[in-house]
Formats: structure tokens, C-alpha cells, sequence
């Protein structure tokens, strides 16, 4: 589509999304029912059985109905995102618009409205961040953990600079687990199939007093056969041998007024997925006479199987204590996770480029917080946050041969034991006054000090013999940071919400573990402007919640690869505006559909250094330096939409659950250069549901279509490598409660 046709659909779509409230109006009642939220102590009056239920989020760090939060939220229960086929943070993208989840060797790299980083490593920290109960993670190698006795999902688009412990640019992701309930021991089994001889099964156990309940989550899964074949060894790769968590959650309640939660968490994932090949007929380097034969899409030619191995764990307490006056919570958390993998970076059956990390990460956080209760006009929140982690290579070890060596880098192998600490300590603070008039003012602000220090020995060795000091560093830098958030609401009637804000944003800079001889790649800044309406109508059949936005983003962390290693460096300056929308109707008690769609408009006004590899005056495989002023930001759709239809139908034993949810994208780019391109596609997944009393039966589909689309795509000076997301999956599930 050109540009000007572009424009036409923006001006056709504001148009539409101006006259949504008007009509909200004109069908409202004088008897619409009057929420307790809008109204005071005035008890809601009686809905009908096809209202739309309340949906309560976190995202102001207190529970709210979603209507009257001035944030861009969607919310998800744990049934949603079970019939969705949602089963890890990976395939939020399944049902949330404008997020995609670019995924390289086996790290997740979540993407909100454009705003996200494709670089990998130690202490590289995600641009939208992961809450798994109020704890951050800090690696994004954890990122892809299975979603585990989930509760709920909430996912936050735009910069968190103020009340969350650790600052994104680009959104954030709550996951919500169950709690235990009291009562004698209870819980739930299922047992799964699915193609690739999968195997899968899950168990929960609950039980407890009063004083002390807690329970226990097992979920694990074991795929047999891959979906493709490494041809130059005759194994299986792009597969997941084991997908193993286990989480334990304890409630202690000593008083009425004192609640002690103690969370226990380990994950061990051990897979192929992400396997990589040359893309498409891309020249390469280390094979110019194209000697790497034709692939599938889920196949490889590797000299090395491309496994991983991730253990990932953690404990944390928190303590909610009622002072009266207010609340006071700590949450205090301990994590570690070891990630060891390799990537064969010549892309081919010889050993000429392989690189094998093996990454160690620690993080200790401990968050104070003192909020307000909701009784009087002026609400508040009061918090520190101290986060500390320790992540790098424990070594990492790149080796080269063939072509790779040269009389001008005669290099054979590189070996780096470099670690990057992290010392953060931040104060905010964020207050919502009642103004009048159904007008409320939230004023909010944090100021982050933070020190980040890299201490290592890097290594190279001459023909295997002969070793050169590449890096030998005990450096450090300091940064201290403000960020504010001002936001205006108003209601219009009970059930139309308008809202602005105004966000500053900011993700910490930081070394390059990969490279410890560089300088340290600076913070990168965002300021966010929204204007937005939540609306119900039709006795709350029908719920739209629009938002339009404005971004001023600077000082980009970018991500590239030098030999067969990811590095971060800052690239300018960019514009991003667009527009989200939000749709759920009950049609029937039975029937309901749910949607959403972002159009999105991304530029970089500022990058006279990118990375570019077609453009070159010299043929690839090169790399040169140009300006990418003018191009669009990767991982950035023009378009996207989510459709989810879900019907109930009652039988004579039990009830069936039909749902089916597609996401299409209008595609995108993967790096700031723009010279490789994904093309529009649509996922499709369905799911039938049944269940009678304390038994389940579900059979489901993942990617109907069999819909092929790169889950990550990387540029280097000596080859391109593409790995690819899962094909068509489909299986059954049985369960029962107990």
C-alpha cells in the first residue's frame, strides 16, 4: 500500500473511532446500570446474564476495574489464554495487537507498538519487561518459561518510568499466578498428545488452613521428534526434549492484618528450537560457491547440533501488611538461571564458526511499597526499589577455521570470562486526586540512580598457540535518571472513560559482555503522549477501548552481530504515532467476540550509522556504515489485528467450548536497514472444549493453516541466518478435578 493510501485508512479509522462515544451515548438509558466505581457506596443495580463481567488489573499497582485505569491494558484470564493456545509469554502475540515476539537462540524479545531490542546476552534486559508475581526477570533467556497455574496475564503498552521496579521503554507483562486455596487437599490432572509425538501433563495440588494454605504446580512436556532434520548428522533438531516447571506458592496469614506469600519457582527447558540456517539464497562467507544445499524450512546443515539448555529458579516473600492508614508491601526475590548453547554462525556442515556460551545470571531485588487506601479523594503510592544482578559468560568460547582464518586474523579461538554487575537503587511516587466533576489528576515520578560495572579478561589465541589480551577491564559507569508520568481522566457518563497522559521512559545502558573492549552503549529514552476512551454500551454487552499515541524515542539501543557474537550499540532517534483499539461483545450469554487492532506509523528522524549489508557499494557478504534516516523501526507492523470468537453450547452431559482466534499481521522488518522484509500472514488456531463436572476433554490446533513465518532473522558481515516459528501442532488434552 502506498503512502497516501496509507493515510486514507488513518483518516478512516480516527473518523470511526471519533464517533464510537457518540453512539455509546445515544444508546445509554436512564436506567444504565451504575458501577460502584462511578457512583460512590452506590451498589451496582442488576446486570444481564449477557453483560460483560468486571475485569480487575494491577497496572497502578492497586486493584482497579480496567474501565477506569488510564493505561492501554489487556487483561487475560487463565481459560482465555488456555483456549487462545497461549502457553508461554512467546504466544502472547497470538492475541495482543501490535506485539510481536521475535525469538534468537532461544531468548524471548517481546516488542510493543515498535518499541522493543533483538540483541541477545548477559545483562541485555528486554525493552518490555516480565512481572511474574511482582518480581521482575531480568533475563530475557527466562522470558520463554512456560505459563505455569496462571491466574491471569495483563499486558501494559507504553513506557513504565514510574511505578514499576525496573523501567521499560516499551511495556510491560504481569503474569499472575493461582493462589492456594483452603480448604482439604484438592486439585487437577491433565495428560496431552499432540504431533511430533509430544507428550505433555500437568498437576496441581492445593490445600491448607486459615493460617497456612499453599500448593504446588508441576507442568511438563517431552516432543519426540523434531520438526526438522540437522542432514549433516541425521538428528532431530527444532525440538523441545524436555519443558519442565514446577512452582509453589505458601500463604501464611499470622493476623487479619498481616499476609506473608512465599513463592518457590524452578524451570529446566532443553531444546533445538531456533535452529538456524542460511536465508534463502543469501550469499555466505564461509561457502561462496553456495556448496550449502537447498533446506526445508525447519531443516539444517550444521557441523554442530544446535542444543540449549536453560535452568531457571528463583525464591521470593512478599509481606502485605494493613497499617490502617495504609498498606505496606515488601516483596524481597532471589533468582538464578545458567543458559548454555551454541550457534554454528557459518551456517554449514564444516567447523569453521562456532560460538558456545555458557551464561550464568543472578538478580536479588527487594521493593518497599506504602499505598494508600481508596476511601478519600487523594489515592497514593509510595516506593523503593533496589534491583542487583551479576550476568555473563562463565566462558564463553567462539572458534574459527577454514575461511575464518586469515594472514590479517590469523584468530583460532577466542575465549572470554567477562561478568556485568548491576547495582540499582530508585524512589518513586505517584498520587490520583479526585478533582470534581468526575475529573481525576495523577501526578507520578521516579529518579533511578544506577551503576553498571564490567569486569572480565577476554582472550584470543594466534593458530591455537599463541594468546593475545583482547580485553582485560574493571571499568564502571553511573547514571542517574528522572522519569514522570502525568495522566487526566474524566468521565463522561458511567460508562464512558476518557483519559491523556504524558509518560517519560528510560531503559539502562550497559556493556557489551560479548565485546567487554567497548565503551558502554548508553540509556535509551522514550516520551509518550496518549489520549484514549474506554467505553461500555448496550447494557454492557459491548465494550470498545481505543487510544491513539504519539512517541519521541531516542538514543536507540540497536543490536548487531560480529563474529558469530551480539552486540548493542545506540542509533538515533525515531517517531512513532498510531492508533489502538480494543473490542469485546456478548452477543448471547453463549456467544461472545473479542478484537483488537493497532495501525501503527514508525520513522527513524536520526540514524547516520546502521548497519547495512545489500546496500553496500561492495557486494554482501559485507557490512558498511549508511544512514537508515527515513526507514522504519524492525519488528514494527503498519497493521495488525486479533480475532477471537468463543461459543458455549450446553449438552446433555457437560457443555462444549468452541473457540478459534486468528492474528494477522501486515508485516514487517527485521532490522533499522529495512533490507529484509516479513510479508503479511495470518495464524490461525481453534480449540474445542468440553467438560462435565470434575472431567475435561480438549482437542486443539495450533497455526491451522501451517502458516511458516521467521521467528528471527540476523544480518552479519558473513551470512544471514533465519530460524523459524513452529508449524501446524494439534493434539488432545484430557483432565479431570478432584
Amino acid at each position: 500500500m502506498n503512502r497516501e493510501a496509507n493515510f486514507g485508512v488513518w483518516h478512516l479509522v480516527c473518523a470511526a473511532s471519533l464517533c464510537y462515544p457518540v453512539y455509546g451515548r445515544a444508546q445509554a438509558s436512564p436506567g444504565a446500570p451504575v458501577t460502584a466505581s462511578a457512583a460512590g457506596s452506590q451498589a451496582p443495580q442488576p446486570q444481564s446474564d449477557a453483560s460483560i463481567e468486571e475485569i480487575v488489573v494491577t497496572a497502578q499497582r492497586r486493584r482497579e476495574n480496567l474501565q477506569d485505569v488510564p493505561i492501554t491494558v489487556q487483561a487475560f484470564s487463565a481459560q482465555a489464554l488456555e483456549s487462545s493456545g497461549v502457553t508461554n509469554a512467546a504466544d502472547l502475540a497470538r492475541v495482543v495487537p501490535g506485539m510481536t515476539m521475535p525469538t534468537s537462540a532461544g531468548y524471548t524479545l517481546p516488542h510493543l507498538r515498535g518499541v522493543g531490542i533483538t540483541a541477545i546476552g548477559p545483562g541485555i534486559e528486554n525493552s518490555v519487561a516480565l512481572y511474574v508475581d511482582g518480581v521482575y526477570r531480568g533475563s530475557s533467556s527466562s522470558d520463554a518459561i512456560a505459563l505455569n497455574n496462571i491466574a491471569s496475564v495483563e499486558v501494559e503498552k507504553g513506557p513504565q518510568g514510574t511505578l514499576f521496579g525496573r523501567n521499560a521503554t516499551g511495556g510491560l507483562i504481569q503474569v499472575s499466578t493461582r493462589d492456594p486455596k483452603v480448604g482439604p487437599l484438592s486439585g487437577s490432572a491433565d495428560l496431552g498428545y499432540a504431533n511430533y509425538q509430544t507428550t505433555s501433563g500437568d498437576l496441581y495440588l492445593t490445600g491448607g488452613s486459615e493460617l497456612i494454605a499453599g500448593d504446588i504446580a508441576v507442568k511438563a512436556s517431552h516432543q519426540n521428534q523434531g520438526w526438522g532434520v540437522n542432514v549433516a548428522t541425521g538428528q532431530d533438531v527444532n525440538a523441545t526434549d524436555l519443558d519442565l516447571s514446577l512452582r509453589s506458592k505458601w500463604l501464611i496469614r499470622p493476623t487479619d492484618s498481616t499476609k506473608v506469600t512465599l513463592i518457590f519457582d524452578y524451570a529446566d527447558v532443553r531444546f533445538s528450537t531456533s535452529a538456524l540456517q542460511n536465508y534463502g539464497n543469501t550469499p555466505n562467507f564461509f561457502y561462496p560457491g553456495g556448496t550449502i544445499q537447498g533446506l526445508s524450512k525447519y531443516d539444517v546443515d550444521l557441523d554442530s547440533q544446535p542444543k540449549r539448555h536453560l535452568q531457571d529458579g528463583g525464591v521470593s516473600v512478599q509481606l502485605d501488611q494493613d497499617l490502617g492508614f495504609a498498606s505496606f508491601v515488601d516483596i524481597v526475590s532471589y533468582r538464578r538461571d545458567t543458559y548454555r548453547w551454541n550457534v554454528d554462525f557459518d551456517l554449514g556442515p564444516n567447523p569453521y564458526s562456532t560460538n558456545t556460551p555458557y551464561q550464568v545470571d543472578k538478580q536479588f531485588t527487594d521493593e518497599l511499597q506504602l499505598l494508600s487506601h481508596n476511601q478519600s479523594r487523594l489515592t497514593w503510592v509510595l516506593g523503593l526499589y533496589y534491583y542487583y544482578a551479576d550476568n555473563g559468560y562463565d566462558p564463553q568460547v567462539v572458534n574459527f577455521s577454514g575461511p575464518a582464518v586469515n594472514a590479517l586474523k590469523p584468530i583460532t579461538l577466542v575465549h572470554n570470562t567477562t561478568f556485568q554487575e548491576t547495582n540499582s537503587v530508585a524512589a518513586y511516587g505517584q498520587g490520583s486526586l479526585d478533582l470534581g466533576f468526575r475529573t481525576k489528576l495523577t501526578v507520578g515520578a521516579r529518579y533511578t540512580n544506577e551503576k553498571r560495572g564490567l569486569d572480565g579478561l577476554q582472550i584470543a589465541y594466534l593458530n591455537g598457540v599463541v594468546p593475545i589480551t583482547l580485553a582485560n577491564v574493571d571499568t564502571s559507569v553511573t547514571t542517574h535518571t528522572p522519569t514522570w508520568r502525568v495522566a487526566l481522566d474524566h468521565d463522561f457518563t458511567d460508562t464512558i472513560h476518557a483519559y491523556t497522559t504524558y509518560n517519560r521512559g528510560f531503559k539502562s545502558g550497559g556493556y557489551n559482555v560479548t565485546a567487554p573492549a567497548l565503551a558502554p552503549y548508553s540509556p535509551e529514552k522514550l516520551d509518550a503522549y496518549e489520549v484514549g476512551l474506554k467505553m461500555q454500551f448496550l447494557d454492557r454487552r459491548v465494550t470498545l477501548n481505543t487510544a491513539a499515541f504519539y512517541y519521541d524515542y531516542s538514543n536507540i539501543q540497536v543490536s548487531r552481530f560480529i563474529n558469530g557474537s551480539p552486540q548493542v550499540y545506540n542509533g538515533g532517534a525515531a517517531e512513532l504515532y498510531g492508533l489502538d483499539t480494543d473490542l469485546t461483545t456478548r452477543i448471547t450469554e453463549r456467544f461472545s467476540v473479542t478484537g483488537g487492532f493497532e495501525l501503527l506509523h514508525t520513522e527513524l528522524t536520526n540514524f547516520a550509522n546502521a548497519d547495512f549489508f545489500n546496500s553496500c557499494a561492495t557486494p554482501y557478504p559485507t557490512v558498511c556504515s549508511l544512514s537508515a534516516t527515513g526507514k522504519q523501526l524492525p519488528q514494527a507492523p503498519n497493521a495488525s489485528v486479533t480475532v477471537n470468537v468463543d461459543y458455549r453450547l450446553p449438552l446433555p452431559v457437560g457443555e462444549l467450548n468452541f473457540d478459534i482466534n486468528s492474528a494477522s499481521s501486515s508485516g514487517y522488518f527485521f532490522a533499522p536497514n529495512n533490507e529484509d522484509r516479513q510479508r503479511p500472514y495470518t495464524v490461525v488456531n481453534g480449540s474445542a472444549h468440553w467438560a462435565h463436572e470434575q472431567y475435561q476433554l480438549s482437542v486443539w490446533a495450533k497455526n491451522i493453516t501451517n502458516v511458516i513465518v521467521p521467528i528471527s532473522v540476523n544480518q552479519a558481515p558473513t551470512a544471514t541466518a533465519v530460524a523459524y516459528g513452529a508449524p501446524r501442532t494439534f493434539g488432545v488434552t484430557v483432565g479431570m478435578k478432584f
